[in-house]
């Protein structure tokens, strides 16, 4: 059985067929200005993705317009989004200060509970996001083609119980991976969390890769294949009054969702990639591979991360109503709040001055 050996901080680390010694694989160097515009596009992302998010929650919740089936799994992609943004920050920091991201020198079960919270934060909240996808999908086939049937429960009641549920579903898929997906190692100078590869372990990537990716984006691809099809079909069958399928809007929301379905599944699939990768080549692989892993990582993680910034632009820049409700929301709040400030410091004046006339 050949043994390979690759150095991970200085550490001459075992690399071997049956994973017992695989670790973390080696990432070369790489010309530091590199890094240094790598991390300025994430402080970009960074702040776009803030802006955009706390944007959209803001207006979904303040405008009552805005109070929709559609708007709360949109509010909750903004809120999931919001939260993927702040591990940039300290990605950015380990890239410039070249700190190790999963070594750790506390123990084994130190490290386990470290890794296990730091790789569930974007695990959950990709299973979350392509969860929220998936129901918005369903959701709009059944508001388009089948709408007498969410006429009678209460939009939030119905909505507020599947958040819950894809939350609980997405914690648990994260649990697994975390779990029984990881292990640590010992280099003889410090602890390595890292992908195991062993048979369990890649028959569970590749069953939650399947689960969180593959089923969800097929049930996409079927309902919003059904929904152009009732939309645009004519039929005089499907031309009934009263019915949602005359309303021109609903062709801009199924524009909208496939538009951000789309554009989810594009900046997702690098990291889904990588993780096939990890299925399917064979540990001996792993060592005449090595010097790709860095700057695969690092597109994946930056099209992880593209996604919280691009999907409240989407959102925004194709929603009409959004926009004008963002105005109205800035006229009457923020402006208004000016205006009053304003006039509350004209009359503090004016008093003032009466009073030093007085005197």
């Amino acid at each position: 059985m050949p043994d390979y050996f690759k150095m991970v901080n200085g550490t001459s680390v075992n690399v071997s067929e049956d994973g017992h010694g695989f670790t973390k694989i080696a990432y070369f160097e790489e010309p530091y200005y590199l890094l240094v515009i790598y991390c300025v596009a994430l402080s970009l992302i960074f702040v776009a993705s803030l802006v955009g998010n706390v944007l959209t929650c803001i207006v979904i919740y303040y405008d009552r317009t805005m109070h929709t089936a559609t708007n709360y799994y949109l509010f909750n992609l903004a809120v999931s989004d919001l939260l993927v943004t702040f591990p940039i920050l300290i990605f950015i920091y380990q890239i410039l200060s070249g700190s190790a991201l999963l070594e750790f020198e506390y123990g084994k079960m130190t490290c386990k509970f470290i890794i296990c919270v730091h790789f569930m934060v974007v695990t959950i909240l990709w299973n979350n996001g392509i969860l929220v996808m998936t129901v918005l999908s369903i959701e709009r086939y059944i508001a388009i083609c089948y709408p007498m049937m969410l006429k009678g429960t209460p939009v939030w009641r119905r909505v507020g119980k599947i958040i819950a549920i894809i939350w609980v579903i997405a914690l648990l898929e994260a649990l697994v991976e975390a779990f029984y997906t990881m292990d640590v190692y010992d280099t003889g100078n410090n602890l390595i969390c890292f992908l195991i590869p062993n048979a369990l372990s890649k028959l569970l990537t590749a069953i939650m890769a399947v689960v969180t990716f593959i089923v969800p984006l097929g049930i996409m691809t079927f309902v919003y294949t059904m929904i152009a099809f009732k939309v645009n079909n004519n039929n005089p069958k499907y031309h009934f009054k009263d019915t949602v399928l005359n309303n021109g809007s609903n062709r801009n929301k199924v524009n909208k969702l496939i538009t951000l379905t789309v554009s989810f599944v594009i900046c997702w699939l690098p990291y889904f990639l990588i993780r096939v990768i990890l299925v399917v080549v064979d540990t001996d692989n792993f060592s005449r591979t090595d010097q790709y892993w860095s700057p695969a990582h690092k597109i994946a993680m930056f099209n992880c991360w593209f996604a919280a910034a691009l999907n409240p632009l989407l959102f925004s820049l194709m929603s009409t109503k959004f926009r004008k409700a963002l105005k109205k929301l800035w006229e009457r709040r923020v402006k208004k709040r000016n205006v009053l400030t304003e006039k509350s410091f004209s009359n503090t004046l004016q008093t003032s001055r009466i009073t030093k006339m007085g005197i």
